[in-house]
């Protein structure tokens, strides 16, 4: 338990993604400040440090296939899971939600003006999200799947042949950070998904959607930045490109 103190979040869920649900459950972003540890965590939310440490050492020491072992996954078999499964989702499901809240406002708006700001909040955000999968799909898995053919084929790339990827990863992280960021306001928003007492089955129907929306989204977050972009740094250095 003592290692596993001083283990960041974020390398925690990376290991065992089964943990993911003790995080989400205290409200700890594990996504983006995945570099904090438990007892940092604990303090920070007000929580004990020793019953949060016991809850996740629990969690690991089930006996499960749940678990998905995402560090041991080659780049480009990373990179495919994350396009394939996380950006088909927002393509498909981001016009759905988007749909549902803004006829909320239009409905509901008047008595519930939260709902006018929730709505534009995930507009805006999914404009971002949209631009930032763009530029993955067109220039980022690309690149990443060059390199991981030149370390399969032994190949030393040079600046000349290939660009570092320090700066691209470096925009991505903090676009994940300011849309983290709007997204725990969305969830604020919400009330924390709860409806009101004059709900109707559009509210329920809605906030279902966009909370298993967010769920996917913060999924995808902590595999690119804890697992996706360290990975990158360390092929890149590995592949004598130092990042």
């Amino acid at each position: 338990m003592h290692i596993l103190s001083k283990k960041p979040i974020g390398q925690i869920v990376a290991e065992d993604f089964r943990t993911i649900k003790i995080f989400k459950k205290h409200g700890i972003n594990f996504y983006f400040l995945g570099n904090r540890t438990i007892p940092q965590v604990a303090e920070e939310h007000q929580l004990d440090a020793q019953l949060l440490l016991e809850e996740v050492e629990a969690i690991q020491n089930l006996e499960s296939e749940e678990n998905i072992d995402f560090v041991s996954w080659p780049l480009d078999l990373l990179v495919d899971y994350i396009e394939k499964k996380h950006h088909r989702y927002i393509k498909k499901n981001a016009p759905i939600v988007k749909a549902q809240l803004e006829e909320l406002a239009e409905t509901s708006g008047e008595k519930h003006p939260e709902l006018i700001a929730l709505s534009k909040q995930f507009n805006d955000s999914v404009m971002k999200f949209s631009s930032q999968m763009e530029n993955e799909e067109l220039f980022l898995f690309p690149s990443v799947r060059k390199m991981v053919k030149a370390e399969h084929s032994r190949v030393k790339l040079t600046k000349s042949q290939f660009g570092s990827l320090k700066n691209p990863v470096l925009k991505m992280k903090n676009a994940h950070k300011t849309e983290s960021e709007r997204f725990s306001h969305i969830v604020e928003l919400t009330n924390n998904y709860a409806l009101p007492e004059d709900g109707r089955d559009a509210y329920k129907t809605a906030f279902t959607a966009l909370q298993e929306f967010v769920n996917d989204l913060l999924v995808h977050i902590h595999l690119e930045n804890n697992i996706l972009f360290p990975k990158i740094k360390t092929l890149e250095k590995e592949l004598k490109h130092e990042l």
